[in-house]
């Protein structure tokens, strides 16, 4: 009876999403292991921020981690999209989308992944369920009927009923189980780093479409006067590796020009992080005894900040389905249970991983047509609040 009800999850990769995963598991008394070859005492140093809507919102509140992540937490309250390119005399075309257009207060948060990552961290070390092991990989695993053996690279032998792979997009469970990917690639990286300004940004993150892919300003929550954001760009490879390179000075000249001067006087703060752009799609997202969940499962552009929340929606389902089996006393890597998860999540992952190639493309795109009937869709979507309300609820996964 007590193997049922407090089955031994273990899970490869420690990241956000392996955070939030043992997270959840532990608070459902699921005996976690996880194993993570990469030291995690460098967490602090990661700068970047993710903009979390508001249903991984509601999950760090269900953990009990919300309260001392939000003070760092920038409000999401209005979406704007500018396009660069657009010929129009009365200026670029635009659109602005807010909150409350669907009845509510905020989109989501800005999150500093360092925070996230050392709250979440912190609260596993307190509970009992759960034991980590740093700088230790899976080497191997063998599922059967009843459970699923793993042995690592120190040698360890560990039996659990359920394996998830959180290891990011070059899963080598995965390829263990010969579970084949559709793939795209663009020529193209993003480039991701803070920036100072001097006028403010009244709560609001800034989409500048133009030749090369997006250029995204995500404001950021300051305790001084001094406003700032964190800045994603995607562009062209050598377009990104020439800014790259560029002194400070150069830099923030570039910077005021890709800006539109939206944010005023504009200057960068810290470092600048750069990685290649890509769409990767599971063509299943289970095995025996064996789930892949986040970068395992899909990988798709950083825009519209749909990469790590479609990553939580996985999570989300995961839970539920566990948290059913438990309930019904049925063993939550049974491949019936497995199946539910397969089932709900690949048809959703594969049209968000394709909306978001598609927006890409468009986004990048050099075509005089496609760029005529980009302009055109934003001036439409002006007029017609319908419209989106529609693409505000698609893109909040309701």
């Amino acid at each position: 009876m007590n193997e049922k009800k407090y089955p031994s999850v273990i899970i490869s990769g420690l990241g956000i999403s392996g955070l939030i995963t043992a997270s959840l598991l532990c608070k459902e008394k699921i005996k976690v292991e996880c194993f993570e070859p990469v030291d995690i005492s460098k967490f602090h140093e990661d700068q970047r921020t993710t903009a979390f809507l508001n249903p991984a919102i509601e999950v760090f509140k269900e953990i009990g981690v919300w309260e001392q992540i939000e003070p760092f937490s920038q409000p999401l309250k209005e979406m704007e999209i500018i396009d660069a390119g657009s010929k129009k005399k009365i200026g670029p075309a635009r659109v602005i989308f807010k909150p409350k257009e669907v009845n509510i207060d905020n989109f989501g948060y800005n999150v500093p992944n360092n925070i996230l990552r050392l709250e979440l961290l912190g609260w596993l070390k307190k509970n009992q369920n759960f034991v980590l092991n740093i700088g230790e990989s899976i080497a191997n695993h063998y599922a059967f009927d009843d459970n699923i053996l793993v042995r690592t690279s120190k040698g360890k032998e560990l039996n659990g009923k359920l394996l998830i792979s959180c290891e990011g997009k070059n899963s080598a469970i995965r390829k263990r189980e010969k579970i084949n990917t559709i793939k795209t690639s663009y020529n193209q990286l993003a480039m991701v780093f803070q920036v100072s300004h001097s006028k403010k940004h009244n709560d609001r993150t800034t989409e500048i479409l133009d030749v090369g892919g997006p250029f995204t300003i995500i404001p950021l929550r300051n305790s001084s006067k001094q406003s700032k954001s964190t800045v994603v760009w995607m562009d062209n490879s050598d377009v990104i590796n020439e800014a790259y390179n560029l002194e400070n000075a150069e830099f923030n000249t570039l910077l005021s020009k890709k800006s539109l001067g939206i944010r005023g006087n504009i200057k960068l703060v810290g470092k600048r992080q750069k990685w290649w752009v890509s769409s990767q799609l599971s063509k299943t997202l289970i095995s025996k005894r064996t789930v892949l969940i986040a970068e395992s499962a899909h990988v798709m552009p950083p825009t519209g900040a749909q990469g790590l929340n479609t990553s939580v929606e996985d999570i989300i389902t995961l839970h539920n389905i566990c948290k059913k089996a438990l309930k019904n006393n049925e063993d939550i890597g049974a491949d019936r249970v497995l199946k539910q998860y397969n089932r709900k999540r690949l048809p959703l992952t594969g049209s968000k991983v394709f909306g978001i190639h598609l927006l890409n493309k468009i986004s990048m795109t050099e075509n005089s047509f496609l760029k005529i009937a980009r302009e055109n869709f934003l001036m439409y979507l002006n007029r017609s609040p319908l419209l989106r309300r529609t693409l505000i609820k698609a893109g909040l996964g309701r």
